[in-house]
């Protein structure tokens, strides 16, 4: 009997002990609303985020939270985890294109950028065309980040997407010689 016992709790254990699979290595996600806000935002492989709030439209308003120019984390709940996790489930990232764009000049685009074993995949959209199931992550990030109870740190964080959103400036125009110069 105490053979049989030891045996279901190993079993038992080992069961509970299995890895689960993770849902991805890395994950950034960049927002850009031409009107309301510029935030960066690093998923980890638990439940930690880091975000960087870059600019906001309420500063104008009034709202001082969060701040521009300010590095945050926050803690996910385990069912914001999990809508997180169900989301990441639904996008094939291996068939969705790298870039979905539309020629306007207000409005929101947002970046992408997942990593999981050997895919890496970055996706930068500025257009009302995308994929439903990227449009649903995307929508649910925004929305989350509302509710988190951000935590302000002076950390600097290593953001991978950071020049998709603010490309480096053109190099500066050759100066011209004047007649006078000559």
């Amino acid at each position: 009997m105490k053979r049989q016992l030891f045996i279901i709790f190993i079993l038992t254990l080992l069961i509970s002990c299995t890895k689960k699979e993770k849902d991805f290595d890395s994950l950034e996600y960049t927002y850009s609303g031409t009107f309301s806000t510029l935030f960066l935002i690093k998923f980890t492989e638990n439940d930690t985020i880091f975000l960087r709030e870059h600019w906001n439209v309420s500063e104008k308003y009034g709202k001082k939270f969060p701040k521009a120019k300010t590095n945050y984390y926050a803690i996910l709940t385990k069912e914001q985890r999990n809508q997180l996790s169900d989301l990441i489930k639904k996008i094939d990232f291996k068939k969705i294109k790298s870039e979905y764009y539309e020629d306007y000049f207000d409005g929101r685009a947002y970046h992408v950028i997942i990593k999981k074993d050997d895919l890496k995949k970055a996706v930068f959209v500025h257009s009302y065309k995308e994929p439903k199931e990227l449009d649903s992550l995307s929508k649910w990030i925004y929305a989350t980040k509302e509710h988190l109870k951000l935590i302000e740190t002076k950390k600097e964080f290593d953001y991978k997407n950071i020049d998709r959103v603010f490309p480096q400036p053109p190099p500066p125009p050759p100066i011209k010689k004047t007649l006078n110069e000559e």
